[in-house]
């Protein structure tokens, strides 16, 4: 292999993790532009408001790391090496995000929420279901109540809530 093809491929390495976050943020907001955009009758913000603040954090957050790793690159010559864990982590959570959007249209915000969460502290290596169970539930009720009560946003309608 050339010089070239090796800096190419480190290069790579190092943005596979953010290029498949920009590759997720223009699916998900593909998704939410299918959302009322203005007010609505149930509040000011309508439904399209928190999903579009995800979106700008993640795009946010997806540039910063973009922009840090070139920016330290100038700045510190070690080789970074990004593991095929970390890409395929990173795979996963996006999985589990789109998983989650398409289960909220057919099952509810809270339903998938439930199921999304229960999943994905699974998957992080806690193991107990006496531990995933009760605080799932309870972060689904909390986060419906703030949504519907609070913020006056309005959820995907459920069959659970």
């Amino acid at each position: 292999m050339t010089e070239e093809s090796n800096k190419i491929k480190s290069n790579l390495g190092r943005l596979a993790v953010p290029i498949l976050l920009v590759v997720f943020c223009i699916w998900y907001g593909s998704i939410i532009l299918e959302l009322p955009q203005g007010p609505g009758a149930e509040g000011p913000l309508g439904p399209s408001f928190v999903p579009w603040v995800w979106a700008a954090l993640l795009v946010v957050l997806t540039l910063v790391d973009i922009g840090t790793d070139y920016l330290g690159k100038t700045q510190d010559k070690a080789r970074v090496v990004i593991e095929r864990k970390g890409v395929f982590d990173a795979l996963i959570l996006c999985l589990l995000l789109m998983g989650f959007a398409l289960l909220m249209q057919y099952v509810g915000f809270s339903a998938s929420v439930i199921a999304f969460l229960a999943v994905s502290i699974r998957w992080s290596g806690i193991r107990s279901w006496k531990i995933i169970i009760p605080y799932v539930v309870i972060f689904a009720l909390v986060v419906n109540y703030v949504f519907h009560h609070v913020l006056k946003v309005p959820l995907p309608q459920d069959w659970l809530f």
